[in-house]
């Protein structure tokens, strides 16, 4: 599936971008959770609202934080965690922003975040993690050719028990 949606998507329109992330992003990223919720599923550890110190020391653990930008105004984030090299990643801090969403951007962002870590980092697999609650991404990430492969309880921000699905997805030209 991941080659079908690659082949489908490869190309950035001419008004969108994708680059690395710089310090004079983080303003806006801050701005897209929009409640405890969406910055639980978006950054677990933070406390809303979101602030700079926090995201900047979260991604001091991160590897290639990347946005992508329409028309040159940020609208998606993710990057790499648990970086083993030439065998896995995880996608982490996925987000769009919020007027922005339920327009395919989100997928674009995935799919070029495959397209990274199989093609330049040269990864055997993909993985991210998805809260159960959070039924709309974890569709979303199955119809991308995610498989889920293990469960672990959680805390929520309000100490609830949550489930914490973990998916990957394998790259099928690795020579592995």
């Amino acid at each position: 599936m991941y080659e079908k949606n690659v082949k489908q998507n490869s190309h950035i329109s001419n008004s969108l971008t994708f680059r690395s992330a710089i310090k004079s992003d983080f303003s806006e990223i801050l701005r897209f959770p929009l409640n405890k919720t969406e910055l639980f599923y978006f950054f677990p550890s933070a406390s809303y609202p979101l602030t700079l110190k926090q995201l900047e020391k979260q991604l001091g653990t991160r590897h290639e934080s990347n946005v992508m930008l329409e028309n040159n105004q940020l609208v998606g984030f993710a990057n790499f965690y648990n970086v083993k090299k030439h065998q896995i990643a995880f996608i982490g801090n996925l987000i769009i922003k919020p007027e922005k969403r339920r327009q395919g951007l989100g997928r674009k962002l995935v799919l070029l975040m495959i397209e990274k870590g199989f093609k330049q980092l040269q990864l055997k697999e993909i993985h991210l993690s998805c809260y159960q609650q959070n039924t709309v991404a974890l569709s979303f990430y199955k119809q991308m050719g995610f498989k889920a492969y293990a469960e672990e309880v959680r805390r929520d921000f309000n100490n609830q028990a949550v489930s914490l699905i973990h998916l990957k997805i394998k790259n099928t030209n690795s020579n592995s």
